[in-house]
């Protein structure tokens, strides 16, 4: 088995893994020091696959979150190469997707961290030995000092206990099998950009939504994105079941920005799109919602994605070999700066009960970048011969 040595390994190249990496060469980081893996071909896949089948346009984030450690490189690059100003929406300067992708694609790039890139293959375990985290991939034995886990929720998806054979999850959908009828499940972001793309193919869409359309603007509220408003957050410290409880009524799952839900509703009102608020029930073969029976073959599933547990993924023989703490949800008990134990960090929802509610958003990879980048490159420094 090829063996490679590392001072950091990223696990994961999707937008936080990609925010990892750069932000790592724009603070002083050499490209020789670092690896990243992840098991698919190339960086951002499942990004750019996802925000595709929903024909998403605009991010939900504002202009400074994107794939960069200078808040203002979206808007720099921008000016720089003369996109318009329809590539900014709203107040906010949410980016057009084809924006933040050309973006991070150039910082790739920029850094040649495709040179440092291992892709199409899959981590099957990570054990430590010595000083020295050993990870075993389907090709390889990678040896690192350091590891930062990126690798995200989106394989993970969420399909509702009444779903039979005919219903597909929009992330996970032959899109062969689309008809002129098609009734969608779920009620936020994705479901309304679903459903506009649907519309816009000529079809007719029954919406299914558990309440009427929510207006938000962002997964949460937007204080939270920032110290000041996490005060209250933090002052829970490793009380870890009411910071899960902080966090799950303050998330906003099932709402969308106002313009996004204005669009809907104007298809609702051309009865391009018909709207039933309900929750869905099976009796026998068939659907029903209100007592009303859904026609239609075809039922797409906008129910969500969620993080695999921690104890059934690659981790595990770790967790074992160390007895690494766990919250009583069964996540891992990180420390400030998403540190597990000595040189294994974690993002994403792994690291909601330290960054908080929007710790799964582009703005959750930038903040992981700031808590766990300045020590680990001083550490390298200290030990670079």
């Amino acid at each position: 088995m090829n063996v490679e040595n590392t001072s950091l390994l990223i696990i994961g190249a999707g937008v936080h893994g990609m925010t990892l990496a750069i932000s790592y060469m724009e603070q002083g980081g050499q490209l020789e020091d670092v690896l990243i893996v992840d098991r698919h071909t190339d960086p951002l896949t499942n990004w750019k696959q996802q925000t595709s089948s929903i024909s998403m346009s605009h991010l939900r984030s504002t202009r400074v979150h994107h794939v960069s450690s200078n808040p203002h490189a979206l808007k720099q690059f921008a000016s720089r190469y003369a996109y318009r100003s329809n590539h900014f929406k709203d107040t906010f300067g949410r980016p057009s997707l084809e924006l933040f992708n050309d973006h991070a694609e150039s910082l790739w790039d920029k850094y040649r961290l495709k040179e440092r890139f291992l892709g199409n293959e899959r981590v099957m375990t990570l054990r430590k030995d010595g000083a020295h985290y050993h990870v075993r991939t389907d090709r390889r034995l990678i040896v690192a000092d350091s590891v930062i886990v990126s690798i995200g929720q989106s394989a993970n998806v969420v399909l509702p206990e009444w779903a039979d054979e005919r219903c597909r999850h929009v992330f996970m959908k032959d899109p062969s099998d689309e008809s002129d009828e098609v009734i969608v499940v779920g009620g936020g972001i994705t479901a309304l950009h679903y459903v506009v793309k649907r519309v816009n193919q000529g079809h007719h869409v029954t919406l299914v939504t558990r309440r009427p359309l929510e207006v938000s603007q962002f997964d949460a509220d937007r204080q939270f994105m920032g110290p000041k408003g996490l005060v209250d957050f933090h002052r829970l410290k490793q009380d870890w079941t009411t910071k899960r409880s902080f966090i799950a009524r303050e998330r906003k799952p099932g709402s969308a920005p106002n313009d996004l839900v204005l669009k809907v509703k104007r298809l609702i009102q051309t009865n391009a799109v018909t709207h039933l608020i309900g929750e869905v029930e099976r009796d026998s073969d068939s659907l029903f919602v209100n007592g009303e029976k859904l026609a239609g073959q075809e039922v797409v599933c906008c129910t969500g994605i969620r993080p695999h547990p921690v104890k059934e993924t690659f981790l595990q023989p770790l967790i074992d070999q160390l007895d690494l703490p766990l919250t009583p949800c069964g996540t891992p008990a990180l420390n400030e700066r998403l540190e597990w134990t000595p040189g294994l960090y974690l993002t994403g929802a792994y690291a909601d009960l330290i960054i908080g509610p929007f710790a799964r958003a582009v703005y959750g990879g930038q903040e992981a970048a700031r808590r766990i980048l300045p020590q680990l490159l001083s550490t390298q420094k200290s030990v670079r011969p």
